[in-house]
């Protein structure tokens, strides 16, 4: 997303650096994780302290320590919910060491949503990941609805023209059976008990259809019947290299978005992109998007039937192309930030 719009701001004239943290330790155990948080912060501010004064700092919030504050105008950019997330996963505790280690879990979470709120105080705009999470800000902090703004995100413009190919000559599903994918890490926040559940219903009245889990790791296997992985119902694909991905999206009649807490998930847009349907909670960008894809874009869980590639209505996509694009977006952004500095 940061090299997205970068680009595009590069583009359109404005002079941008792009830095990261990293490289940074690969794996930390849990009680490292807010020190590692802490480090990418320190690492921010030392680079800082070496460049020449900037116009505008656009950071996640956590990193926002009082030295940017003081050096210019401030945008605390979300790509993800992170107050959501943490309090996600300390409701999802399964295991007895997780049991063990709640109330430093409850701890370092606490320290890590004081270091989102700071930010959040210091920043001069807070800059949203969509309509869902702009309305959630301005419901549970009232107090910053004059700094906060929105944005959208989108895939870049060769992942436009592949999936574009893909949508134009994909072929209707000559099978009996409907060909479902999800895609997505196998955590609690992505909805992966609701998804278990569905597929389960799903293959108790209709042995026909097919099911591909992707992206998610191994642990996936362990909450499926092995007889379903055997006989080729559910298929798990432990990782996939990103030049798969167009042939994969062309083989599934339907994709599954079933998240309980997401920043956006581009997935989406992958899927829709590539003009199957998608069957999504209420989560991330599907409040966005679903204006665009009336037809295609429909609630989770869907009805247990066969799908028919014939009652897929063409979109238009022209409009959409217009909207979720860097270059809309980029513009989007410096007229939010100019409107509010006049």
């Amino acid at each position: 997303m940061a090299i997205n719009l970068s680009e595009a701001f590069r583009e359109q004239g404005h002079y941008v650096t792009l830095w990261s943290p990293y490289p940074m330790p690969d794996k930390t155990r849990w009680w490292q994780s807010f020190q590692k948080d802490c480090l990418m912060r320190s690492k921010l501010d030392e680079f800082l302290r070496d460049q020449p004064p900037f116009d505008i700092i656009d950071c996640p919030p956590m990193f926002v320590s009082k030295r940017i504050h003081d050096s210019t105008i401030v945008v605390a950019r979300s790509v993800q919910p992170d107050i959501s997330y943490i309090l996600s996963d300390i409701r999802n505790i399964r295991s007895i060491r997780q049991l063990v280690i709640l109330p430093s879990s409850y701890l370092f979470a606490l320290l890590k949503i004081l270091l989102v709120f700071l930010g959040w105080k210091r920043a001069n705009f807070i800059l949203c990941l969509g309509s869902l999470e702009l309305k959630s800000m301005k419901a549970w902090c009232p107090w910053w609805r004059s700094k906060l703004i929105s944005y959208k995100n989108a895939l870049a413009k060769y992942q436009q023209t592949e999936l574009m190919q893909v949508r134009l000559s994909r072929n209707k599903n000559e099978k009996e059976g409907t060909r479902f994918l999800w895609i997505g890490r196998w955590v609690a926040h992505k909805g992966v008990k609701e998804l278990v559940s569905f597929i389960m219903k799903s293959t108790a009245s209709n042995s026909r259809d097919t099911f591909t889990i992707a992206g998610c790791g191994s642990l996936a296997e362990r909450d499926f019947p092995w007889e379903l992985i055997q006989n080729g119902t559910v298929r798990i694909l432990p990782s996939f290299g990103r030049s798969e991905l167009s042939s994969l999206l062309a083989e599934h009649d339907v994709g599954l978005f079933t998240s309980r807490v997401e920043g956006w998930g581009l997935v989406l847009n992958e899927m829709l992109e590539s003009g199957m349907y998608v069957s999504a909670t209420q989560a991330g960008g599907v409040p966005d998007l679903q204006p665009f894809f009336k037809h295609t874009l429909q609630s989770f869980p869907p009805a247990i039937q066969t799908f028919s590639q014939e009652t897929i209505k063409p979109e238009p996509m022209e409009t959409y192309y217009d909207i979720f694009s860097w270059k809309k977006i980029a513009e989007e952004y410096i007229k939010s930030l100019t409107s509010y500095l006049q």
